[in-house]
Order: structure tokens, then sequence, then C-alpha cells
């Protein structure tokens, strides 16, 4: 999974780098749902949420001017956050299954 979402901030974050003629930090980070307790529409919406939330937050790691020490702590912290979610969807799964 580390991979894929690094693969997928490399190929997301240069395609539209070029795009971006403004550098804004995405909006805080969507709420993951208790996934003992929610429902597929709620984990649906998360996952689109989620999702939303990774690709504006590479494209502003990618125009953005920080240095490369926060840009990888930065990549790190997106990393962390997708590993949590992707967490909550297997236990979702375990629970429906």
């Amino acid at each position: 999974m580390k991979k894929l979402v690094l693969t997928g901030i490399f190929c997301f974050g240069t395609g539209l780098a070029g795009l971006t003629l403004a550098c804004e930090a995405p909006s805080e980070k969507p709420d993951i749902p208790d996934p003992n307790t929610a429902e597929t529409p709620q984990m649906v919406k998360a996952n689109n949420d989620v999702r939303e939330y990774v690709a504006a937050q590479t494209e502003f790691i990618n125009c953005s001017r920080m240095s490369s020490a926060q840009q990888r702590r930065e990549v790190r912290e997106l990393e962390e956050f997708a590993a949590e979610f992707n967490e909550a969807i297997r236990i979702f799964r375990a629970r429906n299954n």
C-alpha cells in the first residue's frame, strides 16, 4: 500500500502541478468513521473524502515552496493518514463479511 500511495502521489502530483494557478493547502483532514459502527454509505463517503484530501494535499506538496525536509514530513503524515484509513477499511470489511 505504501508503494501505491507514493506512486499515486508522484504521478498525480506531477500531472497537476503545472495546472495549478494558486498553491493552497487543503482544508482539514476528513473524519474517518468508526469502522465498528459505520454503515456502508458512511464508508463510501469517507473513501471519497479521503481520496479528494490526498489529491489536494499531494498537489499542495508539489506546488508549495517547502524545503525537502518539510515535504518529506508532509508526505509521511499523508502516508500515516492513508494507512489509518486503510486500517479502518480492513476492520469495516472484516465486520461485514
